[in-house]
């Protein structure tokens, strides 16, 4: 079973003391009594509703997961049912433990099949408004608003055995092997033509590469008895390399104690491009039906893999004990974004580290509403009633007070290891242990050519 809360009767406790604090903002005798008197609503003063729902606390399975928006549904709707007067019994759907989907023969499974039969009083699963179900049922006022995520595996960290090249753009590369170049040519040209004017020999064009390699390594050299313009050239030269090696260190030495992550995916427009990553909806969830019936060519690229995999869109999300049982192997599955807070800190409970985490990009916003059947009489009532519990800020409070702690959201992990000081690893280490090793690969190889042809010159000197 998934429990976010050490205590769950906090529940009754938060809403006494909610109540208490507010009862003079909402209760006053005399104000209400007037606005009964202009605004007639139907009183709901000791009435029995059947209400539905789909979410734990709600709704009494144990292998449900309590998530966030379960938590404010709970919240909210005992502060209405304290401040009006009504008891209710929780009755959630039979076929499916959504807002349900349209079926060929026009009725509705999940909450709005409840509603389009009159079954219950109202639901106070939070969704999002349709048009597809404005003919049958109406909408409260918005309760909380939301946006739609994407839960991905937790990505592993990428080797950065050469992500010193990331230090610059490619045309800056480019750009300095052109001037290491130039610099080197122009150099043997001016000293050349100036040592044939005085009759002296002069330096060869590998003397010069060698030179320069010197300079750019930071290995040092000196132009005293050189050319003016010879010295320009290198005045020149040492102060590009100076802002090029001094960057080039500050970047690579901060890529070194950033962690570097490759996410399969990093928003819904990547995910319905990726012939990698398979896409997963619950089905007759909120965003299900807007992907399903949007004329937006990412949702509608969304949508015909979901027809034509129609097993990827799945019902039992949220009736799992870990979340990364359904999120792996390059799968990302669509979730609102409070709720998916909620299933990955589970998930990091139950494994002591993450295994999945949010896209950094979320979609579909838009306000979450409890509903009703249509031109239902208790209506105006509950909506007056949250219209006073936003007034009063008590919506908010739920809000804050429901909020899962995401501790593998990938951008503040990488952000709060690059803010702290850390022994660095063979991991973060491994780039510079790379460059070395080629450095002494290299040079070790360029030492048995150079002793091959000294071995040459010896025995050709000879003959």
């Amino acid at each position: 079973m998934m429990i976010f809360i050490n205590n769950p009767s906090r529940y009754k406790l938060l809403v006494n003391v909610i109540l208490l604090g507010t009862s003079a903002f909402l209760v006053g005798p005399t104000s209400m009594a007037t606005h009964r008197t202009k605004n007639p609503r139907l009183s709901l003063y000791q009435l029995h509703l059947l209400i539905s729902s789909t979410r734990s606390p709600l709704v009494k399975i144990p292998e449900m997961a309590v998530i966030n928006y379960g938590i404010i549904e709970k919240i909210v709707l005992d502060i209405l049912a304290s401040h009006l007067g009504f008891t209710y019994d929780i009755i959630p759907p039979r076929d499916i433990l959504t807002a349900g989907f349209l079926q060929p023969n026009g009725s509705w499974t999940g909450t709005t099949g409840q509603l389009q039969r009159k079954e219950v009083d109202m639901c106070v699963t939070l969704s999002a408004a349709a048009p597809s179900k404005s003919k049958i049922l109406d909408v409260s006022y918005p309760v909380v608003y939301a946006n739609s995520a994407i839960i991905i595996p937790f990505p592993k960290e990428a080797s950065r055995a050469w992500f010193g090249i990331s230090s610059f753009q490619f045309s800056v590369w480019i750009a300095i092997l052109v001037t290491f170049i130039v610099t080197t040519v122009v150099s043997w040209i001016l000293v050349r033509v100036n040592s044939s004017r005085l009759g002296v020999k002069a330096p060869t064009l590998g003397y010069w590469v060698v030179f320069y390699f010197g300079l750019w390594t930071s290995q040092g050299t000196t132009p005293r008895g050189s050319s003016i313009p010879f010295r320009i050239v290198c005045f020149v030269t040492i102060f590009g390399i100076y802002i090029a090696m001094n960057y080039f260190t500050a970047s690579y030495t901060s890529i070194l104690s950033t962690p570097v992550f490759k996410t399969a995916v990093n928003s819904i427009e990547d995910s319905a491009k990726s012939r990698t990553v398979k896409t997963l909806l619950i089905k007759g969830s909120s965003t299900d039906e807007h992907i399903m019936s949007s004329s937006d060519p990412t949702f509608k690229m969304l949508a015909y893999q979901m027809r034509r995999y129609p097993e990827r869109r799945i019902v039992n999300a949220l009736t799992v004990d870990d979340i990364s049982t359904i999120v792996k192997d390059n799968t990302a599955l669509v979730m609102v974004e409070s709720n998916a807070e909620s299933v990955i800190e589970n998930s990091y409970k139950m494994n002591s580290k993450c295994l999945v985490t949010l896209a950094e990009k979320t979609f579909f916003g838009r306000p979450q509403v409890f509903t009703y059947p249509k031109n239902s009489p208790i209506a105006k009532a509950i909506d007056y009633d949250l219209l006073l519990l936003h007034q009063a800020g008590l919506i908010q409070y739920a809000e804050k007070t429901a909020k899962s702690q995401n501790r593998c959201r990938v951008s503040d992990l990488a952000n709060a290891q690059a803010q702290k000081i850390a022994p660095l690893g063979l991991k973060e280490m491994s780039g510079s242990l790379v460059i070395v090793g080629l450095g002494m690969a290299i040079s070790f190889f360029i030492f048995l050519v150079e002793l091959i042809f000294a071995k040459m010159k010896k025995a050709f000197a000879r003959k």
